[in-house]
């Protein structure tokens, strides 16, 4: 990696600069009153490290949505990490901006998404917006702002889709979404285009139109890169919780986590990982909180034996009700009675939800089979 450096900005400030020199990423602080993560208060000496500081990893391109911005810009850009964050860092996911600031003028509106009649609006909108994609991931996805009719402001969206490995996945995070939400778990606003090949989900981080809340997923909070993300267990999750967030907060965000972690289980969702789980704030961790749930599919209905992606206890499994009792009480210090109203919760939640996808056979034109198969994955209760 040839040596390079950048402007690294917290809501259009400039907070100070990232550069590669001597066979390490060195971040130094440039009179900032704002951090740019949790894990690196300010301080006068610089953050040195062999590998790029997890923070600054957090949103770089997966999959999909990488290789195309390679595909488009390695002529003209060196595509290592710093190359990635100088080409797509202006219009970066959340309060960092890197390189330069930019104004983003093209607007589309929500209903365009949902109601769009070409069959590759999807691959429209990635050669479109590529470029203004910063946020992580391995399933195809791209960022945009959206106009939304129904409130009559600008708001921004994630739009998702799918590879032909995995059929029908809009379909597929639009019920296990629904099924958080009836389990009583806060999630963002969604959506599910009107031809089922896209999943919209509105932004959790943006404050207003011109400032978004800090962000920082349970990779960067545990000081691991993003491919990194499959290591860990569900035990250190609720250790970062009750070290960062404070006491207001605390008590609830671990029983988030706990539903959470149990409606993995009965959606078959073995792709929770740490990149999953986050953590909001204004300015410090003064008032961290938890985020909504997100990214929630049943992985399972594609690969048979799929299993969890952290672990809890002594292992990567679908767990008995022992192991879910002890993580209760040990680890999200709940009482027996929270833990049985919880349980109760999920599962009433699986079940208002198979009835909602009977319905919604019935109201739509859809792939019948897929999402009998899908109701057939989810568990009714942990055994």
């Amino acid at each position: 990696m040839k040596n390079s450096n950048l402007d690294v900005f917290i809501n259009k400030k400039l907070a100070g600069k990232l550069s590669f020199e001597n066979e390490q990423f060195v971040y130094t602080y440039s009179n900032s009153e704002d951090i740019v993560s949790l894990t690196m208060p300010i301080r006068n000496a610089s953050w040195n490290s062999k590998k790029l500081h997890p923070v600054f990893q957090m949103n770089l391109p997966e999959g999909a949505l990488k290789e195309a911005i390679k595909s488009h810009f390695s002529k003209i850009e060196h595509m290592d990490e710093l190359g990635f964050l100088k080409l797509i860092g202006p219009y970066m996911l959340g309060r960092l901006k890197y390189e330069k600031l930019v104004s983003l003028k093209e607007k589309l509106s929500l209903e365009e998404i949902l109601n769009n009649p070409s069959e590759n609006l999807f691959d429209e909108l990635m050669k479109k917006f590529a470029i203004h994609s910063g946020i992580s991931g391995v399933q195809p996805k791209l960022l945009l702002s959206a106009h939304n009719k129904t409130s009559m402001k600008f708001e921004h969206y994630i739009v998702k889709s799918w590879t032909k490995e995995y059929p029908n996945l809009a379909l597929n995070e639009y019920f296990c979404m629904k099924a958080i939400k009836n389990a009583n778990l806060e999630t963002p606003n969604f959506h599910l285009s009107n031809d089922f090949s896209m999943f919209i989900m509105e932004r959790f981080d943006v404050k207003n139109d011109e400032t978004y809340l800090g962000f920082e997923d349970m990779c960067v909070l545990t000081a691991r890169g993003t491919d990194e993300k499959y290591n860990g267990s569900y035990e250190e999750i609720s250790r970062v919780i009750k070290d960062i967030i404070p006491p207001q907060n605390r008590k609830n965000s671990l029983k988030i986590l706990f539903k959470a972690v149990v409606m993995n289980h009965l959606l078959k969702n073995g792709d929770g990982h740490l990149k999953n789980y986050g953590i909001l704030y204004d300015n410090d961790f003064e008032d961290a909180r938890l985020t909504p749930i997100y990214d929630v599919v049943t992985t399972t209905i594609y690969l048979k034996n799929d299993i969890p992606a952290l672990r809890l206890g002594d292992g990567k499994l679908w767990w008995k009700e022992k192991t879910y009792k002890t993580f209760a009480k040990q680890s999200c210090n709940l009482s027996n009675k929270e833990y049985t109203e919880i349980l109760s919760e999920c599962y009433n939640a699986i079940s208002k939800t198979k009835i909602e996808i009977d319905d919604f056979i019935c109201d739509k034109k859809v792939d019948l089979i897929f999402l009998q198969t899908l109701k057939n994955c989810w568990q009714d209760k942990i055994q």
